[in-house]
């Protein structure tokens, strides 16, 4: 039976697999489609993937990736992106797709499987880390409307505080 648990773990291996191609995230799911429709021992087995979700969220990961690498760039102060293992960068860059515009899915919820992603899939300190960045994006998110609310947000994150 489908679940959105066994389809967010295929769609971090479609943004893994599309990060280290280089390709649009886009295009590796569709490979994934293609070639791997019958289950065999080392491929993804589809029959456990809501493809629907799936499809939304790699849409949304593609149409928004600059944003969210901007977002995480800023949030994480001290870890370039393209430091970040590609593990990490990708639990975030879906959560964050995820928690920015499927409303009907709960933030915390987001935030939840993506840190137990974290845990399976990545190193010993990914889970607190990815925990500290999606921590921070959901405290922004609760006081923006849209994306585009979240964007002006986190450019105010690199002015100076004034109010002093």
């Amino acid at each position: 039976m489908p679940s959105r648990r066994k389809t967010r773990e295929f769609v971090l291996q479609v943004l893994f697999a599309a990060d280290a191609l280089k390709q649009d995230p886009r295009d590796v799911l569709e490979l994934f489609e293609t070639h791997f429709k019958e289950e065999e021992e080392d491929c993804p087995d589809l029959s456990r993937v809501m493809t629907g979700f799936a499809r939304d969220l790699v849409d949304a990961v593609s149409e928004h990736i600059e944003s969210i690498d901007a977002l995480v760039g800023k949030i994480s102060h001290h870890w370039k992106l393209y430091r970040m293992s590609r593990v990490d960068r990708n639990v975030l860059r879906m959560a964050i797709a995820e928690m920015t515009n499927f409303t009907d899915i709960p933030a915390r919820v987001s935030l939840n499987e993506a840190i137990d992603l974290s845990k399976r899939f990545g190193g010993d300190e990914s889970s607190a880390f990815v925990n500290g960045v999606l921590d921070t994006v959901h405290r922004l998110q609760s006081k923006a409307e849209s994306q585009r609310d979240l964007r002006e947000i986190v450019s105010l994150l690199d002015e100076p505080d004034t109010s002093s």
